[in-house]
């Protein structure tokens, strides 16, 4: 944990109690549960003894105070120092990147609580609370001798504890300190402490300390969760009946409940409207006007939840925060984290998902998942985990994980390491002939067939390449120096390492750092898994020119005390991976429409009416998942669309009629958004590339290539016709 991060020590115990300005924090020292009393405390006569001790403590530390034997006990008693200096537990909250927007609220289970100055808390919640709980407040030094004495004869006569006495300040030092078990040795410790308190802190730091911590029932810890839970507001913008019903759940928040006990909770509030008539807070007829408010569910009061927004994103951020933080801070550092994404992108992105899953239902198509990357910061812009969370597997974000079979996207990696090797151009001619490659002593031979199962001659590179023809995709990748190994290294240096199943057909264990050795043929087609995340990654690197920003979900992050403990730089960890000049070309096959007019024709929705886009499909041959991935200078994209139990999509619901729409639909209202888009609206040539014009069209090569050298025959094919 950094120490921006730490908690505690933040004050001066020194300070003098006169500096009326300061305003102190607090926290629960330890979690309350429910009251577990002692077999004496079913005594009725214990609580009004306690009450009598406590006074009696009062008169003793007047007479006795400077005996050995009473400040050795005064000096064991924990340090009131403490209370504002203890860590606390604080809600973290997570922003979109607008940073009002608030995705999800972090917290322990049945913990929410969040820091609010007294001079925040508006006026009517400190003057409800004071009323009902301890109308003598600002005159007593702690303890009320004449309340513990009143209360003391009222459980006499009763015969059971039916009239508490504490003050607020005891009260504060019950949940920080001593806790709430109902002994004699703990009532006398509450009264010590509460003088030493008041000898420490000034009125308004107690009072401030007291509202930040005491409970309010339905998991909320302090009035500014109490606010967010009952009215789904902040305490400075409560009105006096909405006040006046939290402070009456202090003295018993169980019994009060307004979802349990409606009529028991509406008492409860008249009586602190009557406890502020009488001490002339507000007038009879304010408190007539409050009392008659509306306060009923569900319009006017509301019970606790916890929506998440974009519960995918929030559980990778979440991921973030614990590795950068540990989990206590993530769940109750009280961070304000301002994230990358987008909400209105992210909104797009998964209405358009959920609607293609709904048109599609008769195929078999369920879900879906989507990344949008910036590519000159790695800033995620918009992530989509599942079509429905509601639905089978939706509790999994599939944009980061499992991996999944990218099927012909996976292409990009391919041709991307072919032009980068010198050895082809976007011009080579490869023959969409036959082939069958060795897997090994006793495998099968791997004899890889076209999406269309036809064959189309020979085919320039770059239109072997977008219209998807996989034959030629494998006789490129063997023909790469190193073989498959240069397609996996190419796609570990783009952001995107390929997954392996270790235990098939079960694929609960993946690796993707297998040796490079191990990677076959079909690799190109999609032999291996990969994510949204991961697609999008290596889409983005492109999209830079050929630099990895490393993705992150982090915009900025302030803690509980409002100081900048990160914030992104666009910089940081950004490598230069691919040389520019290999990106560009790579980026004109990509975006020229008539490269891919054979297959998906002119106009598909792999281009888009209004911008220059680079875009390709992905298909598994058995329908189990369908891929777009594609850019722009401004964003990166990755959707995929399948099922949660790799069952297969009806026959023929391929990536361009399954994904591709989807795609261009976001990316079209996406970039109609003002993206801003560094470079213009298409990618600057980097310096050094040859331009030749070949068959009438304008083409770029690399230094020391030209369309006129010989293409490279592929390694390990055993026949050049299929067995």
């Amino acid at each position: 944990m950094t120490a921006a991060l730490r908690r505690g020590g933040r004050r001066d115990r020194t300070r003098p109690r006169a500096d009326n300005g300061l305003l102190l924090r607090a926290s629960i020292y330890r979690k309350r549960g429910p009251w577990n009393p002692s077999p004496l405390a079913d005594l009725w006569v214990v609580p009004a003894l306690a009450k009598i001790a406590a006074i009696a403590v009062l008169f003793g530390a007047t007479y006795f105070g400077t005996s050995p034997g009473f400040t050795a006990y005064i000096n064991g008693l924990p340090d009131v120092h403490l209370i504002a200096a203890m860590p606390a537990t604080e809600d973290t909250v997570i922003y979109a990147s607008d940073g009002t927007t608030i995705l999800a609220d972090l917290h322990p289970a049945g913990h929410q609580q969040y820091f609010q100055p007294l001079a925040a808390m508006g006026k009517y919640l400190p003057m409800a609370a004071v009323a009902i709980e301890d109308h003598n407040f600002y005159s007593e030094p702690g303890i009320d001798p004449g309340a513990i004495l009143r209360a003391a004869e009222i459980d006499l006569r009763a015969g059971v504890a039916v009239e508490g006495a504490s003050t607020i300040t005891q009260q504060l030092v019950k949940i920080t300190l001593v806790g709430s078990q109902p002994t004699l040795s703990r009532k006398i410790e509450e009264a010590l402490l509460a003088l030493d308190v008041e000898r420490t802190y000034t009125k308004q730091q107690i009072l401030e300390m007291y509202l930040n911590t005491v409970f309010f029932g339905n998991d909320a810890y302090g009035g500014a969760a109490a606010a967010k839970i009952y009215f789904h507001t902040t305490p400075g913008n409560l009105d006096l009946a909405q006040a006046a019903m939290l402070a009456g759940l202090l003295r018993d928040p169980t019994y009060t409940n307004p979802f349990v006990n409606a009529q028991y909770a509406k008492a409860r509030q008249g009586q602190v409207l009557d406890a502020m008539v009488h001490a002339k807070l507000v007038s009879p007829a304010q408190a007539a006007a409050a009392s008659a408010e509306d306060l009923s569910q569900p319009n006017h009061i509301f019970m606790p939840q916890n929506t998440i927004l974009a519960p995918g994103f929030v559980s990778y951020v979440t991921s973030e925060l614990v590795s950068r933080y540990g989990t206590a801070v993530t769940y109750g550092g009280g961070l304000h984290v301002v994230t990358t994404l987008d909400w209105g992108m992210t909104q797009k992105a998964q209405q358009l998902i959920q609607a293609q899953v709904s048109r599609y239902a008769w195929g078999n198509v369920h879900q879906g998942a989507m990344v949008a990357i910036d590519p000159h910061s790695g800033a995620i812009l918009a992530m989509v985990g599942s079509a429905n969370p509601s639905a089978f597997g939706g509790q999994y974000n599939f944009a980061v994980w499992p991996p999944r079979n990218p099927g012909s996207s996976m292409k990009i990696y391919t041709y991307t390491a072919a032009i980068a090797s010198g050895k082809f151009t976007m011009v080579s001619r490869i023959p969409d002939q036959p082939v069958s490659i060795s897997q090994g002593p006793g495998q099968p031979l791997y004899t890889p067939k076209n999406y269309d199962g036809r064959l189309h001659g020979t085919c320039q590179l770059q239109a072997c390449f977008l219209n998807s023809l996989n034959i030629p995709a494998v006789r490129v990748e063997l023909g790469l120096p190193n073989g498959p190994a240069d397609v996996a290294q190419m796609a570990r240096n783009m952001g995107a390492p390929p997954w392996h199943c270790d235990d098939p057909p079960a694929c609960t264990r993946f690796t993707n750092n297998d040796p490079l050795s191990s990677y076959g043929a079909s690799l190109t087609l999609g032999g291996w898994g990969e994510t949204p995340l991961q697609m999008a990654t290596g889409a983005s690197v492109l999209a830079a020119q050929g630099v990895l920003h490393p993705p992150t979900s982090l915009l900025s992050i302030t803690n509980a005390d409002g100081k900048p403990v990160y914030k992104l730089d666009p910089n940081a960890g950004a490598k230069q991976v691919i040389d520019p000049r290999v990106a560009y070309i790579v980026e004109q096959m990509m975006s020229d429409d008539s490269n891919r007019a054979l297959i998906f024709g002119r106009g598909s929705n792999l281009t888009l009416p209004d911008h220059k886009v680079a875009s390709k499909t992905g298909t598994t041959e058995d329908y189990r998942d369908g891929w777009t991935v594609g850019y722009t200078p401004a964003i990166a994209t990755a959707f995929w669309m399948g099922n949660a139990d790799f069952s297969p999509m009806a026959q023929y619901l391929e990536a361009s009629v399954i994904a591709a729409p989807v795609w261009h639909d976001f990316m079209e209202w996406s970039l109609s958004q003002d993206l801003k888009r560094p470079g213009g609206e298409w990618f600057a040539q980097p310096a050094g590339l040859t331009q030749l014009y070949v068959a009438g069209k304008l083409q770029w090569f690399l230094p020391g290539t030209s369309p006129y050298q010989p293409t490279p025959p592929p390694q390990g094919i055993v026949s050049g016709r299929a067995h």
